[in-house]
């Protein structure tokens, strides 16, 4: 038997038929033990009183013992019962008013003892019946229950009150049995009842905790999100930038016009990349025919750009506009930042004819002889290959050694 309480559970039965119980609920149990104890020294002494044989004390304190180990050990206070009676007939003292209480003992095997107990305290009834009754008739044995000294003028009858005393004793005992098995039910009815609302609440903590952690990995999913849009409009407007600057260093001093132009170019490429970055802070989804936009942009540097378009250009959902958008700026970007400026720029779009094929962008450019080395921890390949594979697209590079050829691929759909 388990003491102590499970937290957030009442004190009740456990399951299997046992229960938790904390050191309050042994007080009943011993005041009902001490009860039973005076009642049967009293009993006693009022026997020896009108002048009846003293029945052993010892009777006395297998009640009080029985009594208070009822609830926690059940089955110690079944067998010291059947000690009780076998000890009654081995030498033949009569029977207490205050055994009783033993009744008590049927009640607790019922409502707090595990399936063994509660299976012997059941048959213990009907058996103990029986084994007493039998006593009666086969032995001669005599109960002897006194309390008022009128009753020896019945010892002529005594054989027939005592096997009518055989039902009365198996409906008061079964009746305290049958009491605590309703109590057992209605307790396990209980606690089953407490456990799955505790369960209900466990799920629901457990669903708003899920509700939560999807709910941050959503936000976490749109910050990278954004940095990588921010990476790559920021990437590519200075690329831009910086081309058309280092472009301006050549022009000659008696064409202010060209100047005039160049930095007009700068001014477009900066203020077109702020509208950008607002517009993936704000979500903004990427307008239609903006591909051609970029290619021009790229051509506005001063690099030699070559534009092939194949297919007919068709809007794309936002999802796939935006990804096909950021793939080719950092396409682009790459291409101007590390490509050699005597090598045209070859910037391709082949459209698909139908749903579920792909568009092809590719960006060619050569290659300096002295190659200048990419940054350490960029984003570049491995950050269009992402957002390409997030929409099942997928990202090849090629290169010979004088040119190289980035090659996106970005499934069409409606």
């Amino acid at each position: 038997m388990t003491h102590g309480s499970t937290p957030g559970v009442e004190d009740g039965p456990a399951p299997g038929g046992g229960a938790r119980w904390s050191w309050r609920d042994h007080v009943p149990d011993l005041l009902a033990g001490v009860v039973g104890a005076g009642i049967g020294a009293a009993e006693l002494s009022l026997r020896a009183t009108w002048g009846y044989e003293s029945t052993s004390a010892v009777f006395v304190a297998l009640v009080a013992v029985s009594v208070v180990l009822a609830r926690p050990l059940p089955g110690v206070a079944l067998a010291l019962v059947w000690s009780t009676g076998a000890l009654h007939l081995a030498t033949g003292d009569p029977v207490l008013l205050t055994e009783l209480l033993l009744a008590y003992v049927a009640f607790a095997g019922a409502r707090w003892g595990n399936r063994v107990v509660l299976a012997l305290s059941g048959a213990s009834i009907p058996a103990g019946v029986l084994v007493g009754g039998f006593a009666v008739l086969a032995t001669g044995y005599s109960p002897g229950i006194v309390v008022v000294q009128g009753v020896r003028n019945l010892q002529d009858g005594l054989s027939l009150s005592l096997l009518a005393a055989v039902p009365v004793a198996l409906l008061l005992l079964a009746a305290a049995w049958f009491g605590g098995l309703a109590l057992r039910f209605a307790g396990n009815a209980t606690v089953s009842r407490r456990q799955r609302e505790l369960a209900e609440r466990e799920s629901a903590r457990a669903q708003r905790e899920a509700a939560q952690a999807h709910e941050i990995a959503r936000l976490r999913d749109e910050q990278a999100r954004m940095a990588r849009d921010v990476h790559d409009v920021v990437g590519h407007s200075l690329a831009v930038i910086l081309a058309q600057a280092e472009s301006g260093q050549f022009l000659p001093d008696t064409d202010p016009a060209a100047l005039k132009t160049t930095l007009a170019t700068i001014a477009g490429t900066a203020r077109s990349s702020l509208q950008d970055v607002q517009a993936v802070l704000s979500s903004t989804p990427v307008p239609p025919g903006r591909l051609q936009a970029l290619v021009d942009s790229a051509g506005s540097t001063g690099f030699p750009v070559e534009s092939r378009c194949g297919g007919t250009p068709r809007p794309l959902p936002p999802d796939l506009a935006a990804v096909a958008y950021r793939v080719l700026q950092e396409m682009l970007t790459n291409a101007l930042k590390h490509g050699d400026r005597a090598v045209p720029l070859v910037v391709e779009q082949r459209w698909p004819e139908g749903v579920g094929e792909e568009l092809e962008l590719s960006v060619t450019n050569g290659i300096p002889l002295a190659p200048t080395a990419p940054r350490s921890g960029g984003r570049g390949l491995e950050g269009m290959r992402r957002r390409l594979e997030g929409v099942g697209g997928r990202l090849s590079t090629t290169g010979d050694g004088t040119r190289f050829t980035a090659t996106a691929r970005v499934p069409v759909r409606s």
